[in-house]
């Protein structure tokens, strides 16, 4: 039953990434989804931690990697591990073995502490490169 959720929800994401046409610009792709413009970089002349993370899945989703990763890094490791999740939730639902995991070791302040430092890189880079 999770599996086929989390199978859901990646095609949703890569589905919905597909179906966009990527700007030039390395944002504002989210625009055509009907939400409005970011406003961060009109009143701070600089891209906001996320910006570029909706072209950066929709270069991914058509295997322009290297593009995707310079519009937004977080992007494309995040929609890299869209596909994994998708990949691994297939699995599960093939084999009907689930994929155990020592949730336990995995301390969720370090999963927020390496989410973070990765929004952070991705938005430091755009911002170093002039994305």
């Amino acid at each position: 039953m999770i599996a086929s959720g989390v199978l859901l929800g990646s095609v949703a994401l890569l589905g919905t990434a597909a179906r966009l046409t990527p700007p030039a610009a390395g944002l504002g792709a989210h625009t055509q989804l009907g939400l409005s413009p970011c406003s961060f970089p009109m009143l701070f002349g600089i891209p906001c931690p996320t910006c570029g993370m909706t072209t950066s899945f929709a270069h991914f989703v058509r295997g322009n990697l290297i593009t995707s990763f310079h519009t937004q890094p977080a992007g494309m490791l995040l929609a890299f591990s869209t596909l994994l999740l998708g990949m691994a939730s297939i699995a599960v639902l093939l084999t009907g073995r689930m994929i155990e995991l020592n949730w336990y070791r995995i301390p969720p302040g370090r999963v927020a502490i390496l989410l973070v430092a990765l929004l952070l890189f991705g938005w430091g880079y755009k911002m170093t490169v002039g994305v």
